[in-house]
């Protein structure tokens, strides 16, 4: 089994068990800005060898599933979990987004096993983000007395840092294209 998955079940089973590993924060940043950025890079990478246009259904399907997720999630946290409004929304939202651990080990997964994939997956993981994220801030918004300040909300998730991260290697790979990386 791939060391990436041992890793990820340790971590699983550590907190479970609850465990005091932790591990120290400026190392926990260290390492998120990388896989962030690497993840990105790869993607654009691999976008540059390919056309955009016949990726377009495939973005928008990422997009509505991005949207669609946290929608049909929410309701279910609110009446059968019997969350309270903020906890339904931001599980809902990270429905609707993609783990970057979980997208790390599964492709981690993918290559132990040699199975085929394309590799400019880390765009579809930018395009659910965003959308996701959107989502379950409006859905922990409603309902609260306030109006929703859109450009606030606009500048809080496309300038987030797991967004910033993702896009910015990603645009970096696909302008840099896979000659200029080697």
């Amino acid at each position: 089994m791939d060391p990436v998955v041992l890793f990820f079940l340790l971590g699983l089973v550590a907190r479970l068990l609850r465990s005091d590993l932790r591990l120290p924060e400026a190392m926990y940043e260290g390492l998120s800005i990388y896989l962030l950025l690497a993840i990105g890079l790869k993607g654009g990478v691999e976008l540059a060898k390919h056309p955009l246009l016949p990726l377009l259904p495939q973005l928008g399907g990422a997009v509505l599933l991005g949207i669609v997720l946290p929608l049909l999630a929410y309701p279910v946290l609110r009446r059968i979990g019997s969350f309270a409004k903020p906890d339904a929304a931001s599980i809902a939202a990270h429905y609707g987004s993609v783990s970057m651990v979980t997208f790390a080990v599964a492709t981690a997964y993918l290559l132990e096993r040699n199975i085929t994939h394309e590799q400019y997956m880390p765009l579809f993981v930018v395009f659910m983000e965003v959308p996701g994220i959107v989502v379950g801030i409006l859905l922990a918004r409603m309902g609260s007395g306030g109006t929703i300040q859109w450009p606030t909300l606009a500048h809080e998730v496309f300038l987030g840092r797991s967004v910033v991260l993702l896009a910015g290697g990603l645009i970096i790979g696909w302008f840099a294209g896979p000659d200029a990386l080697q």
